[in-house]
């Protein structure tokens, strides 16, 4: 009977679903039986709708999921529920769920661009998210509605200054692209951007993104002086690696920045690394990545000013077991195969994530286990002289494990290498 009763079976998932109980055969059963009973769209809709809204950790998923494929289909029954939606990425989702909503945007956007503009500040939440994937997809329904409908970023001047000064390259790329969208049809509405955008066009290590921000400065035709000028010097040409020194910065005098980066970029520790990897579980090419990106942040700092941080390197379980959070481990949410400190894209989220306190445990294989990390090694027995407590954190964190540290000075830029407590070598 059941079987023969559409609208009782739709219920029966319904009720599935409230459940955390509905399977993906479920979901499309679900679907097909709207697609041959039009009638029967409220009855369907509108509990998951309400589902949604409720936001039960344990409903959402499958009401999220469900919505995704009717929406993949038809989606004018969901399109006046984009205020529901764009709550619902200011909530804490997993990736997939994220995911699934923002291609429920994507559609709606598609089709009905001019509902969208109560759906801004959630794909905003999502463009600051630490999954690659999930920036790219929110940066694409935000480009469309730049370009549509400028005027629903009236109002916004908050979110976009935090995406232009967000933790990852490419969020703050997206967002001079939005500017520059928005500002080509209405300068208006991003002119509170201008002294963001200077700054960081004259500022940013990032060669692209400086030319994105003078990109989106040139659409705001804002015609007087830039209070940051350009003061970035080319060291060693575009394919460099250490490519940026800021006079200025972090090392006042370009003699000086030069001799810097001449230094450490002379600095070669590939046939040191086999003695200080041994008796731990660190990979060659680890140490050597981990070594690299200090060295970058030593030479560049972040935002023209000094940046100081350390990287605990090996017996990453060992190290987590002695060390807490400061805050939400911001790489928890980006896939393994994404954060793999050997990968060079990866790396500028590294340098990004910089700026914040803690350490950085990288496991041997070179996986990134967490950031923003502080070390509680016993640091009693630790015997080193002229260093300040993240040194003595590291230091200890090495004594406890078979871990080697590396530390990067805020001040002069140091680099020093940790190993049983000890100061293996130190660079400047």
């Amino acid at each position: 009977m059941l079987f023969n009763n559409p609208k009782k079976k739709a219920q029966s998932i319904i009720n599935k679903i409230e459940k955390g109980a509905a399977s993906v055969d479920n979901l499309n059963d679900l679907s097909e039986i709207l697609e041959k009973d039009p009638s029967l769209e409220s009855e369907i809709v509108e509990p998951l709708i309400s589902i949604i809204k409720e936001f039960n950790a344990i409903s959402f998923r499958s009401a999220i999921s469900a919505l995704k494929i009717l929406a993949d289909k038809e989606t004018g029954m969901i399109s006046d529920s984009v205020d529901a939606f764009g709550k619902c990425l200011k909530k804490d989702l997993q990736t997939g769920e994220i995911l699934n909503t923002l291609e429920i945007m994507h559609n709606i956007n598609r089709k009905y661009p001019e509902k969208m503009n109560t759906a801004v500040p959630g794909l905003f939440m999502s463009l600051r998210n630490m999954n690659g994937t999930v920036r790219e997809k929110a940066n694409s329904v935000l480009s469309s509605i730049s370009i549509l409908h400028p005027e629903f970023f009236k109002g916004h001047t908050k979110e976009l200054n935090l995406a232009l000064n967000g933790l990852n390259l490419d969020e703050r790329i997206y967002a001079c692209k939005l500017i520059k969208n928005i500002a080509n049809r209405d300068s208006t509405i991003v002119k509170d951007m201008y002294e963001t955008l200077s700054y960081l066009e004259g500022n940013h290590p990032s060669r692209e993104l400086r030319i994105e921000a003078a990109s989106a400065i040139d659409k705001m035709k804002i015609k007087k002086e830039l209070e940051h000028p350009r003061v970035w010097e080319d060291l060693k040409g575009p394919d460099s690696k250490i490519l940026l020194v800021k006079p200025g910065g972090p090392l006042s005098g370009t003699g000086q920045q030069m001799e810097l980066a001449g230094r450490m970029e002379n600095i070669d520790i590939s046939s040191q690394i086999e003695k200080i990897i041994q008796d731990t579980d660190i990979k060659n090419p680890v140490l050597e990545s981990v070594f690299n990106i200090a060295r970058e942040i030593s030479i560049e700092g972040r935002e023209g000013k000094s940046v100081g941080t350390s990287f605990i390197v090996g017996n990453s379980k060992e190290v987590l077991a002695r060390s807490k959070q400061l805050i939400h481990n911001p790489v928890e949410s980006i896939p393994v195969n994404e954060r793999m400190i050997t990968d060079h894209e990866f790396c500028n989220t590294i340098k990004e994530l910089s700026q914040l306190d803690g350490a950085f445990v990288v496991s041997g294989d070179g996986l990134v286990e967490a950031a923003c990390r502080f070390l509680t090694a016993d640091a009693s027995r630790v015997n080193i002289s002229g260093f300040g407590t993240k040194h003595f954190s590291v230091a200890a964190m090495t004594m406890a494990t078979k871990a080697i540290g590396i530390v990067v000075s805020e001040s002069g830029g140091r680099i020093t290498i940790f190993k049983d407590g000890k100061i293996l070598s130190s660079y400047c």
